[in-house]
């Protein structure tokens, strides 16, 4: 499939693993690797049922946590992002935070207020005006929005242009976080009350994500395997949307 982030991590793993000279020839290509990976994250297949046509499905697996150390998916999406950002300048920005169940997972779990006390994980994104992903953030169930606003924003993707309007809802509503949002250039618009005016565009982010089946349920035993597979899934909607 034609993607301008699969180009992005194509040349990103290109320069990180180069081709080796001496020693055993390297079997998985590139598209094999990252097409299996996609697949597993797009319908939600253990990983035992990926079927590549040349190598075992484990070889996959161990190429895709080769990849995850060296934080291509991520360094790819910045890339890309700031692409976006050059083409088009988002209007304004939406935070909000959605509950992962946790199927698997051995840090940063909490108890779901809103699921009976279940294990799960929350998941703070800062999204633009067209629903990309310019923040994401994990962290445990348990752990109010209020508190979430500061370290969101540290986990920016990318620069945010100064003066753009960051829309919260009540949950994120306090003297501290408005001081926060206007210190890292916003203007505030966090309400008082059950309204938000741009919720919509955060909400259609989540349900977007939803329908990459690995990633409705977390059942990496490791939160940063989580985030990077939620990041590669961002980055080839965004390439999408940049190809159309």
């Amino acid at each position: 499939m034609s993607n301008l982030y699969k180009s992005l991590v194509r040349i990103e793993v290109a320069r990180l693993f180069p081709s080796q000279l001496k020693g055993r020839p390297r079997v998985l290509a590139f598209d094999e690797a990252f097409d299996g990976i996609f697949r597993v994250v797009q319908t939600g297949m253990p990983w035992r049922h990926l079927r590549p046509p040349t190598v075992a499905a484990i070889t996959v697996f161990k190429t895709m946590h080769r990849w995850l150390r060296a934080d291509v998916f991520r360094t790819a999406y910045q890339r890309l992002l700031r692409l976006h950002c050059r083409r088009r300048r988002p209007r304004y920005y939406c935070i909000d935070s959605s509950y992962v169940k946790s199927m698997y997972g051995r840090d940063c779990v909490g108890r779901n207020p809103t699921d009976r006390g279940r294990r799960a994980t929350k998941l703070s994104v800062v999204v633009d005006d067209v629903g990309m992903p310019h923040a994401l953030l994990a962290s445990p169930a348990n752990v109010s929005d209020q508190r979430l606003l500061q370290p969101t924003l540290q986990a920016m993707l990318s620069p945010p242009h100064r003066g753009s309007e960051l829309f919260a809802d009540k949950g994120y509503d306090s003297a501290a976080n408005r001081r926060t949002a206007r210190a890292f250039g916003f203007n505030e618009r966090i309400f008082k009350r059950r309204t938000h005016a741009k919720r919509g565009v955060v909400e259609r982010y989540f349900s977007w994500q939803d329908k990459c089946r690995r990633l409705l349920v977390r059942y990496e035993q490791q939160v940063a395997t989580y985030v990077a597979l939620t990041i590669l899934a961002a980055g080839m909607r965004l390439g999408r949307c940049w190809d159309g």
